[in-house]
């Protein structure tokens, strides 16, 4: 379907936690061209959760959830996991008497490719929210990506997909 026209690389950027939706905006437009029928193929995310402070691991004593989604295209709050435009998702619950636990939702999804998933869209969304007031906490994405070209049918295909949501 797709033929690299690079090496993997990685694009890295922090999101804010906090009880208030943040959003972080990526701009893809130096990857995907739509002449050239050029994408961004993503070959898997990583999430880690830190302490801005310090960039030690998050923790904390108190009940929390926290989310946060990669999104192809512009939002401004979390999607449902049934969104076709969710690229990856992490959790982390946060039980103060007993622990934490992390969950990688999608990781991330492929739609039809072996390879992982293709964007062909300028720009991606990542989100992030808190149930409740943390102080000082990101979320740091590590995305390894390498710009693929697309063939005429399959770069339609996904225009189309992407013009419909």
């Amino acid at each position: 379907m797709a033929k690299a026209k690079t090496a993997p690389f990685y694009i890295r950027r922090t999101v804010d936690v906090n009880s208030s939706t943040a959003i972080t905006t990526l701009d893809t437009s130096a990857y995907v061209d739509p002449a050239d029928r050029q994408g961004l193929q993503i070959e898997s995310v990583d999430f880690v959760f830190f302490k801005s402070t310090n960039n030690l691991p998050f923790s904390s004593a108190s009940d929390n959830e926290i989310g946060v989604q990669l999104l192809t295209g512009a939002y401004s709050e979390l999607q449902a996991y049934d969104e076709e435009d969710l690229i990856a998702s992490a959790g982390l619950v946060v039980d103060g008497a007993a622990g934490m636990y992390r969950v990688t939702d999608m990781y991330p999804d492929v739609l039809g490719t072996q390879d992982g998933r293709i964007v062909v869209d300028d720009q991606m969304s990542l989100i992030a929210l808190s149930d409740v007031a943390l102080s000082a906490v990101k979320c740091a994405v590590l995305i390894k990506c390498r710009v693929v070209t697309l063939t005429n049918k399959d770069y339609m295909a996904l225009a189309l997909q992407t013009v419909s949501n």
